[in-house]
């Protein structure tokens, strides 16, 4: 059965630092691959601005920022550095545009689909229940933890996905409602543009419901894929 462990600090120090420990891997993969995609998703479309700061790789030094990670950690919001483009490289705008857009979004869906049949497949394989009668409690501790930093990796992987994919600045989901925003509103643009990082943090903090909601959706995904191998999922 896939059950998350509680991100937030309880009062309780090495179980923090050991849910920060287990929460590390998957957002060095999820932030990674997404900036990564970026990059060489806007090469493939004629700007070689994020290859030539060398931003197409999985090295996760090129990719993060540490008041990000901080930020991450402690209040569950956080960012990776941005990978610069220039739009007017791109063989086609608009195609570039979206496709780049997209093009983060869509591999943390893929490693977070590939996650979660991997863990779905260790549940109903028995996997847990044939290795845990015969190890020793060490062992026994050993597999939750690689359990939960499997669950994490799926989990965050979604979590960026859905999270971007809110149409406001800076996040993914903006460009690709700005051009009709643009042209339609040009007023308006300006103060979209402008003022979405604050709009975006009153959504996420002051706003009821916003951040359960997209817990809510990363669930269903999961829900969803293990269900499709027979897997239970519970909460």
């Amino acid at each position: 059965m896939l059950r998350p462990i509680n991100m937030l600090f309880s009062g309780d120090i090495s179980g923090f630092l050991l849910r920060i420990l287990m929460l590390l891997p998957a957002l060095v993969i999820a932030v990674s691959f997404h900036e990564a995609a970026h990059a060489w998703m806007a090469n493939r479309m004629g700007d070689p601005t994020g290859k030539n700061v060398g931003r197409i790789t999985l090295d996760p030094t090129k990719h993060f920022s540490i008041w990000g990670i901080v930020m991450f950690l402690f209040i569950g919001f956080g960012w990776g550095k941005p990978v610069p483009t220039n739009p007017r490289n791109y063989y086609n705008y608009k195609k570039g545009n979206a496709l780049v857009a997209i093009s983060g979004v869509t591999t943390n869906l893929i490693i977070a689909v590939i996650f979660t049949v991997v863990l779905s497949l260790l549940t109903v394989t028995n996997v847990y229940d044939f290795i845990l009668p015969y190890s020793i409690q060490t062992d026994a501790s050993f597999l939750n933890i690689l359990h939960n930093i499997i669950f994490y990796i799926a989990y965050l992987n979604l979590i960026l996905l859905f999270f971007n994919l809110i149409p406001i600045p800076p996040l993914d989901g903006h460009h690709l409602v700005k051009g009709f925003i643009a042209r339609k509103m040009p007023g308006f643009y300006m103060a979209y543009m402008r003022y979405g990082f604050i709009v975006l943090m009153f959504l996420l903090f002051l706003v009821p419901g916003v951040s359960s909601l997209l817990g809510s959706l990363c669930f269903w995904v999961m829900r969803g894929v293990a269900f499709i191998f027979g897997a239970p999922f519970g909460l």
